[in-house]
């Protein structure tokens, strides 16, 4: 009797295609999960600058007995000098103002937009 012995050399088409297969869902799976801890990463920023913007504005207002109209988000004016650090920018990088800022003098809420909750706004308001 004669054997094949093609069969027992090298794969076949249906083995590669199943590892090739295996390996296009994992590599999904790492890129969904890495996306995501991206975007928890920077909604952690946005919330630790909200924290930082209300301590500023509380210290600004024991300074000058009411919190600031409005805020120049380029220069943190006219909290910058209760700023530590860096500017304070969006993560993304984004053209637009990365926070809103609203106040009547007396209260202030300033809010951010988040990138992976429900409800996507956070905000923060005087103590």
């Amino acid at each position: 009797m004669r054997q094949d012995t093609r069969s027992r050399f090298g794969f076949t088409m249906i083995e590669i295609l199943v590892v090739v297969a295996i390996i296009a869902l994992l590599t999904t799976i790492g890129i969904i999960s890495y996306t995501a801890t991206n975007r928890r990463a920077r909604d952690g920023k946005r919330r630790a600058d909200l924290e930082q913007i209300r301590s500023a504005l509380v210290l600004y207002r024991t300074d000058n007995g009411d919190y600031p109209e409005s805020l120049d988000w380029d220069t943190m004016a006219p909290i910058s000098t209760y700023i530590s650090g860096t500017a304070i920018r969006d993560p993304l990088d984004s053209p637009y103002p990365p926070y809103d800022y609203t106040s009547d003098g007396s209260t202030f809420t300033v809010c951010a937009t988040l990138e992976s909750t429900t409800p996507s706004v956070y905000c923060l308001s005087n103590p």
